[in-house]
């Protein structure tokens, strides 16, 4: 029931949405386009600004964003819903990287909307992972790393020259500068911010621990379970070991949002989140006393996982070829290097990155190449439409684990229940 009711929250939304959004002068013969996309903040400003350019562009298509709940798993409930009715009244979807074999049937196939010349210009492996059956599920929209934040003026002061290059110097800086923090009156001063809600980030930042500490991914190459493990074990109650020591408390329950509230304040020294935070934090006080680095190693190296999201047109959606046009105009190259400079996302067409107005904006960008050496796939091409369950029952052994649990025993019922889902 509580899924069918914010989804009527949402749609009663979207219909106080439609008036305003249509196009008045269009004289009514304009195409209607629903765009399930960013639900707040600035991802969503700069989605309207698009959608303003491209409707000024095609007067004869007006899309609008359809609001989507903020939660991942809310998001990804509500495309369920809304696709397996068949809704004709959904056009262009942004979907996951690890959505796009579990809503493929949904699809429709892009190949033919998407110029062999314009699709040759995505980062391959992108294109690679949004194919499946042979079908183009979804156009490379920006991808993603998460990135370490910390605070440059504090490492200073409290006599750092570098930022921490493993998970110990992460602790052991982290410790001394909220001490030191904290005896100088600021008792909400804590070392380091990250993602620890039963959620799709979860599985992120877990999957980043264990595979930095020798663990192996959720899945081996052969689809089994492969995380019930000495090496795994260990990452997860090294983390659980921060919670209300350099972490606060209250981190077992939050999200992307709500690590980036506690940086803007300045009341955290470290900050594991993705690079949307990079402009963000421009804007804040902070703007001068931050830097961006890769996330600690461990005796595996560094993990970072891959993120970003995509653009999917639904197969049942009333003009296919008006919703291809827009998601091909949303992911240009020239939209593509405003979301860049304006709000720090990771271009999909390798050529940006040698662009100055770019590099200027996300100095990372610079280092992306080596980044994308590192990065950590999750295993939603080996677990396909099964992937979500796969990614929650993992999530919800780690939260286990993180809220005080028995690492043996939470793994080895984590496990049991993967090799349950995949074998349904």
């Amino acid at each position: 029931m509580q899924k069918h009711r914010w989804l009527i929250v949402w749609a009663v939304a979207l219909l106080l949405l439609l008036p305003a959004c249509d196009g008045g002068d269009t004289g009514g013969d304009a195409v209607s386009l629903s765009f399930y996309g960013p639900s707040t903040g600035r991802e969503l400003d700069l989605t309207n600004a698009a959608l303003r350019r491209f409707n000024q562009a095609n007067p004869d298509i007006q899309a609008h964003v359809s609001p989507t709940p903020r939660l991942y798993q809310e998001r990804l409930d509500l495309y369920n819903e809304v696709l397996q009715g068949g809704d004709p009244g959904v056009d262009l979807l942004q979907i996951d990287v690890v959505w796009t074999k579990a809503l493929a049937v949904h699809a429709l196939d892009l190949k033919p909307y998407v110029s062999s010349d314009q699709l040759g210009r995505y980062f391959a492996t992108i294109v690679e992972n949004n194919t499946a059956d042979g079908k183009l599920v979804g156009i490379p929209w920006f991808t993603d790393a998460p990135l370490l934040y910390y605070r440059s003026d504090l490492l200073a002061e409290y006599g750092y020259d570098h930022p921490p290059g493993d998970w110990d110097e992460l602790e052991e800086m982290a410790s001394a500068i909220q001490k030191g923090e904290r005896e100088k009156g600021n008792l909400g001063f804590w070392g380091y911010a990250w993602q620890g809600r039963p959620y799709e980030g979860l599985t992120c930042n877990a999957l980043e621990w264990q595979v930095s500490q020798g663990g192996g991914n959720i899945l081996d190459e052969q689809g089994n379970p492969s995380f019930n493990n000495a090496e795994a074990a260990a990452a997860f109650q090294r983390a659980a070991g921060w919670i209300g020591t350099i972490s606060p408390p209250q981190v077992t329950d939050w999200d992307e949002e709500d690590a980036m509230a506690l940086w803007r304040r300045g009341d955290v020294a470290f900050m594991r989140n993705w690079s949307f935070g990079y402009s963000e934090t421009k804007k804040t006080n902070l703007g001068d006393d931050f830097e961006v680095t890769s996330l600690p190693a461990g005796p595996g190296g560094t993990a970072p996982v891959l993120g970003g999201w995509q653009l999917m047109v639904s197969k049942y959606s009333r003009h296919p070829e008006a919703a291809a046009r827009l998601a091909r105009f949303l992911a240009s190259e020239a939209e593509q290097k405003i979301r860049a400079v304006e709000g720090s996302q990771n271009p999909t067409i390798n050529s940006l990155y040698g662009d100055t107005e770019i590099l200027k904006a996300m100095p990372f960008a610079a280092n992306f190449d080596s980044t994308m050496n590192d990065v950590v796939r999750r295993p939603s091409t080996i677990a396909g439409t099964k992937y979500p369950q796969v990614s929650e029952a993992y999530w919800t052994a780690v939260h286990t684990i993180l809220t005080g649990g028995d690492a043996q025993q939470a793994l080895a019922e984590g496990e049991a229940r993967v090799k349950e889902i995949l074998s349904e």
